[in-house]
């Protein structure tokens, strides 16, 4: 049987990590104002590369994988070009349906939105959780399908998302600038620092998370559970 055909609009980070764990089970076009950066990334994924939106008729599906501020250019400009096969699926955590209101009735409407870092994914090929938001059941399906390649999924309101990722930056940049700090006046030497922000602190939280910390991980919570319960008195 044929396969599908998904369009890419970016090739940035997510874009890319996208094409690359897509590249077997779909065809591939990918769609970018960058088109030399486009054509490499389309080389290595066996994809057709293009800088406009006039191959998007051989698509079943596109994934609008762009920053914020272009959106609304790049709206008016699908407006000519989408069909109502067509699924859209958007992955930028900043923006939301609502922003795709003008292209309502023209094509079908869904998000991905990706709990993860695209970078860290790639580093550590750690799984990321995707929430999926669409019209109804079949569309929603159908976009599991496709991100099921990429992470672990689930169906949700893709508001929350946006909320997830702000926090969890938020607190890790906390955490990295605390570090940094108390490892300056532990008079470490700067270039050790990265590493221990990079390696120590990020696998402490990962194996945290994952309930893997062991008796070391243990002892430092209760440390902080203690200090905490001092503090509130």
């Amino acid at each position: 049987m044929d396969m599908e055909t998904v369009a890419i609009i970016g090739t940035g980070r997510m874009g890319s990590l996208i094409a690359r764990k897509l590249q077997s089970q779909y065809n591939l076009i990918l769609i970018d104002k960058d088109l030399r950066k486009c054509g490499l990334l389309a080389k290595e994924v066996s994809a057709l590369a293009t800088s406009d939106y006039s191959l998007l008729s051989n698509s079943d599906y596109i994934i609008t994988a762009l920053p914020a501020q272009v959106f609304s250019e790049a709206v008016a400009e699908l407006k000519n070009y989408v069909a109502q096969h067509q699924i859209l699926i958007n992955i930028s955590t900043d923006t939301e349906k609502v922003e795709f209101e003008p292209l309502k009735g023209l094509c079908k409407l869904a998000s991905a939105k990706i709990i993860g870092h695209a970078n860290y994914m790639v580093a550590t090929n750690e799984l990321p959780l995707i929430l999926i938001d669409g019209e109804d059941l079949a569309v929603r399906s159908k976009i599991a399908k496709i991100f099921s390649k990429l992470g672990t999924v689930c169906f949700g309101d893709e508001k929350i998302v946006k909320k997830v990722n702000n926090i969890a930056s938020e607190e890790g940049i906390k955490a990295a600038l605390n570090i940094k700090k108390r490892l300056e006046k532990a008079n470490v030497p700067a270039e050790y620092i990265p590493f221990a922000i990079r390696n120590v602190a990020c696998g402490t939280m990962s194996a945290y998370a994952l309930g893997e910390g062991g008796p070391f991980v243990q002892k430092i919570i209760q440390k902080l559970s203690e200090e905490e319960k001092t503090d509130s008195i």
